[in-house]
Order: structure tokens, then C-alpha cells, then sequence
């Protein structure tokens, strides 16, 4: 791709394609050349957005202070009001980092008026509001969002935290859903293998050879591991296997869900997409607590589990579903408990996109290797 943009300078599309590589490879200070280098009137909205977004991943003033830059132009550049409102809660994004909150929360609502399915300005108002201990009011604008028909994970998640705060701990379990939606099952050997053990063992080898293979990533809540960010490439054979397999048993859980009145089942969609990534832990490698914002239903598939946390009776190197305490407070995240799951090979775990959840170190030198989904509406 640099290649290609060097020998077509003039192609935007070139252009835009190689800066989502680089800001993918956190190459950002490489996307600040490479788009910097043109007139700002000459960049398309999706550059500018990848501009500001790489700009918001370097620390520092001046460095935010270009992210805003590039948000307003993208305003500007946008030609629907769906990338408006994109572009408008990436500015308050930005302003929140330059400490200018109440500009923050004006371009926010603006976003929300111009698409009330935004997802990040959603986010960015709910944990301004509830950074100024006022969670009533993101139940309030949460409310108002949902009775206009506007269901996905970030407001969803955001009602949770709200719940929890006003010390509505019930509220937020039953917004959650986990005792209702949440599944366990053993996934069975695909055709062609002798038993699940062997496919695991053959798994864990392709993915250890994945060309997509690298060591932690910008803006995921991996620390200390290994990543294989697109799993289901030509590359990746067995990998396909696991997913089909995957996707029937989501289709077994669909059928079985119960039929009554819940938010996440009001956001189901009539048709999804499966994103998946592959994640490797030694001892010291765990999933700090978060949510997949973008899915419906997400899930974990575990290929290669260390004896020691199958066999453990602590919470080393299991996934843990419950709240962080940076976001509710330590009363409230204690109220509302944790719920441990202990990894095995061949488990395979589904539960509401929604549902914050985070894995312990599990020590030691073995590995603990999952493949992660999650089924995004279309």
C-alpha cells in the first residue's frame, strides 16, 4: 500500500486505504504524515476521521488540539448527517481531553439530534454525566433514546452503570440479563476430527503461525498479550471450522431464548455479522474490565487452558463477569458481585454484548488461548 499511494500520490482512495493500515498498526505518527501532507480542504471525511483518531491516540495538547482540528473539518466534509454526528462526537471527544467539557456535551447533543444511534456520543455523555455523580440523568436520556427506538451495547451499558450507582443493583443485573441470556456448552468436535482435543491441538498450532499474529494493540483492553485481530482469513482454515461451528451453536442459543420483554431482545437484530480475534496470554497477559460496544451477542471459545486454572480454586486466569469499580464505585461493584467462569478446552461461553467482563493473570509460563466474537447487527 505504501507503494501504491507513492506511485498514485493523487488517489484518495489509495490514500484512505493505507492510513486504516497504519492507524490499525498503530502507526499513527506515519497516518499524521501521510495526511498532513495534503491540503485540509483535499481530505475526504473518512481521512479526517482516521486524522483525528490518530491524533487522540498520541498523548499531549497540541496533539488534541489537531484532533479537534480535524473533527470540525469533518463536519464540514460530511455529506450525510449520520457522518455528522460521527464526526461531531469525535470533536467532543477531543474537547473532553482539552478540558473544555461544556463545549463537549453541546457538540454531543448535536450528534444525538442529528442520529440518535450514535453509539460514541452516547458513551461520552453517559460517562460525562456520571463523572459529574448525576447517573438520574443518564437514565433520563437513556429513556428518551430508548422510547425512540434506539437500542445498542453503549446504551445499554450505560443504563447499567447508572443503575449501579444510584445503588439499583437489581435494576442493573436485570438490565444485564446474564442469569437469563448468558450460555455455557461444550462445543462438540467438528466433522472430520477424531475428537475435540485433536482439533484444539491442531487450532492452537494455526494460530500460532497467523500471519496476523503480533503482540498487543492500541485501543483493546489486552494487556501483556498476543493478538490475532482478523481471525478468519484464507489463512486461517481450522480457524473457519471453529467459527461455523460456533455460528450453529449461536443459532441453537437464538431459538432458545426466552420469549419476554427486554431491551437486548428489543435490539436483536434480523441479521448479523461474526467479528472474531484470537487472544494468547502467558502468565503476566490479561483483559482489563470492558464491553464489546459494537456487538449484540459476543462469546469465547477456549482452545488451550493451563492445567493449573483448570484444576485452580482461585481466580487466576479465569473470566470474570460482574462491574469495575472505577465506574460505579467500590459499595456498588461489590453489591453487585462477580460471577467466575473457569476456562476448559473446548468451552465455549455466550453472553449480551453488554456485559462488562474482564480475565485474571493466570502465572507461570503455559499458555491460555481463546478466540473471542461478536455477532454485530447489520
Amino acid at each position: 500500500m505504501r507503494a501504491a499511494a507513492a506511485q498514485n500520490p493523487g488517489s484518495a482512495e489509495l490514500r484512505l486505504r493505507l492510513a486504516t493500515l497504519l492507524n490499525h498498526q498503530n502507526a499513527f505518527d506515519d497516518t499524521i504524515d501521510l495526511l498532513t501532507g495534503h491540503a485540509p480542504e483535499t481530505l475526504g471525511f473518512h481521512e479526517l476521521k482516521l486524522l483525528a483518531a490518530a491524533h487522540m491516540a498520541l498523548r499531549g495538547g497540541e496533539h488534541w488540539q489537531c484532533a479537534a482540528a480535524a473533527a470540525r473539518q469533518a463536519v464540514v466534509r460530511a455529506e450525510n448527517d449520520g457522518d455528522r454526528a460521527t464526526a461531531h462526537a469525535d470533536w467532543a471527544g477531543a474537547l473532553f481531553r482539552l478540558d473544555q467539557p461544556a463545549a463537549a456535551v453541546a457538540h454531543l447533543k448535536n450528534a444525538l439530534v442529528l442520529d440518535p444511534h450514535n453509539k460514541d456520543a452516547c458513551k461520552r455523555l453517559a460517562h460525562h454525566l456520571l463523572r459529574r455523580d448525576d447517573p438520574a440523568a443518564v437514565i433520563a436520556f437513556t429513556d428518551r433514546l430508548a422510547a425512540a427506538g434506539v437500542h445498542h451495547a453503549r446504551l445499554l451499558t450505560s443504563r447499567v452503570l447508572a443503575f449501579a450507582r444510584l445503588g439499583r443493583i437489581d435494576a442493573a443485573r436485570e438490565t444485564i440479563g446474564l442469569h437469563s441470556f448468558g450460555h455455557q456448552q461444550a462445543l462438540p468436535a467438528p466433522v472430520g476430527w477424531a475428537s475435540i482435543d485433536a482439533f484444539n491441538a491442531a487450532l492452537v498450532e494455526e494460530l500460532r503461525q497467523h500471519p496476523g499474529l503480533r503482540y498487543g494493540r492500541y485501543g483493546t483492553a489486552s494487556r501483556d498479550t498476543w493478538r490475532i485481530d482478523v481471525l478468519a482469513t484464507g489463512a486461517a482454515p481450522i480457524a473457519r471450522q471453529l467459527l461455523d461451528a460456533i455460528i450453529a451453536a449461536v443459532g441453537r442459543h437464538l431459538a432458545n431464548l426466552p420469549d419476554h420483554a427486554h431491551p437486548w431482545l428489543a435490539a436483536r437484530p434480523a441479521a448479523g455479522m461474526m467479528r472474531s480475534w484470537c487472544v494468547i496470554t502467558e502468565g503476566d497477559g490479561f483483559e482489563e474490565w470492558h464491553v464489546h460496544p459494537y456487538g449484540w451477542m459476543s462469546g469465547v471459545y477456549y482452545a488451550e487452558v493451563p492445567e493449573t486454572v483448570m484444576t485452580g480454586s482461585d481466580a487466576g486466569g479465569c473470566l470474570a463477569f460482574g462491574l469495575p469499580e472505577d465506574m460505579v464505585g467500590q459499595a456498588a461493584a461489590a453489591a453487585f458481585g462477580e460471577q467466575l467462569v473457569r476456562p476448559a478446552p473446548g468451552l465455549l461461553m455466550l453472553f449480551p454484548s453488554h456485559t462488562y467482563h474482564r480475565t485474571y493473570k493466570h502465572g507461570g509460563s503455559a499458555r491460555r488461548v481463546c478466540v473471542a466474537f461478536d455477532i454485530w447487527p447489520e
